[in-house]
């Protein structure tokens, strides 16, 4: 048993994880950025309007499966939301449609003050 459980995770344990959303906090979100990758806020209208980082897509958690054509392609998206709870389910969507994503430890709470700009 224990050998056909060992063989098991070798063969699978890589496809389990490679289905994990990857997070990463502020820092490595924004080293990321400045290689390319997207910023896209998951936040409602009313939460970006208070502020929001500069240059993020915004779409709001519950328009995202609509509105998944216009992220752009062959980009990582890094997915914020408030806190990260909306954020964490939108980038588990959008690995599921084999998007490359993290999440945004934190959410805009943690967001440095720099990376703030008011959202017109």
């Amino acid at each position: 048993m224990k050998k056909f459980l060992a063989l098991f995770c070798l063969l699978f344990g890589g496809a389990l994880a490679a289905d994990t959303v990857q997070e990463v906090d502020w820092e490595e979100a924004v080293a990321l950025s400045k290689k390319g990758a997207v910023f896209l806020d998951v936040r409602t209208p009313e939460e970006v309007a208070a502020g929001a980082v500069t240059g993020a897509l915004t779409i709001p958690l519950s328009e995202i499966q609509a509105r998944l054509g216009e992220l752009p392609k062959g980009k990582t998206i890094l997915v914020y939301c408030r806190s990260g709870a909306r954020s964490m389910k939108a980038s588990e969507f959008l690995l599921s449609k084999g998007v490359d994503v993290r999440n945004v430890k934190g959410g805009f709470l943690k967001v440095p003050p720099a990376s703030v700009l008011p959202h017109n």
